[in-house]
């Protein structure tokens, strides 16, 4: 498992942004997911938000997911499993396989028995996440608090095709239940019981790779 590590806003030079020619220039450590809106064009490249990363898996040891959709037949996930074929820090990443997804429906991924229950400081949770679909996917956050499991979402994010660097999962704004009423934050988030990312829209069969999920604080 990857060790925890304190975080600073790196440097990005300008020659590195020459690929990268819709993204804002300056750094902003600031946590907001406005910046995600790139990913309409090109996939996500963020910097390192400043602050303390606890990590939540990096994937180097067995595999702790589960997809919804073994268990639920209104949801779309179909397996889950950890591989060296892509890798953003370490040599595993996971891999998260779905069905061809409905309008309107979605394909879940989730961990219980989180080690890491008290979210009271947490910003942010971050991730890398390859698109290895031919078309953009919407991408949220679901926590569920407390002995009766209450839900929290974060806004849904586009991740572009291809690799999505530093994907922010902006957990004190714009959160909401599980009807979609906007909320003032996660629910029960001092013990949150399980987490699961949630792949929205219309999209056909495929597969995400994700790596090195933090909490920052």
């Amino acid at each position: 498992m990857k060790k925890t590590v304190q975080a600073m806003l790196l440097f990005i030079p300008a020659a590195f942004l020459v690929s990268c020619a819709s993204m804002p220039s300056k750094p902003d450590t600031e946590i907001n997911t406005e910046k995600n809106t790139v990913a309409k064009i090109i996939p996500i490249n963020n910097p390192l938000p400043k602050g303390t990363l606890e990590l939540i898996d990096g994937f180097e040891e067995e595999n702790f997911w589960y997809a919804l959709g073994e268990t639920k037949s209104d949801d779309y996930s179909t397996d889950t499993d950890t591989t060296e074929e892509w890798n953003s820090q370490g040599d595993f990443c996971a891999q998260w396989s779905f069905a061809k997804i409905p309008e309107n429906s979605k394909a879940s991924f989730a961990i219980e028995n989180l080690v890491q229950k008290d979210w009271t400081d947490a910003k942010a949770l971050i991730a890398d996440i390859n698109n290895t679909c031919q078309n953009p996917l919407a991408i949220l956050l679901e926590t569920q608090g407390g002995p009766h499991h209450i839900v929290s979402r974060t806004q849904e994010i586009l991740l572009g095709i291809g690799e999505n660097i530093n994907v922010y999962f902006d957990l004190l704004h714009e959160i909401t239940d599980e009807n979609g009423n906007q909320i003032s934050g996660l629910i029960e988030k001092d013990d949150i019981r399980t987490i699961s990312f949630q792949i929205k829209g219309k999209s056909f069969s495929g597969s995400v790779f994700v790596d090195n999920i933090n909490l920052v604080y």
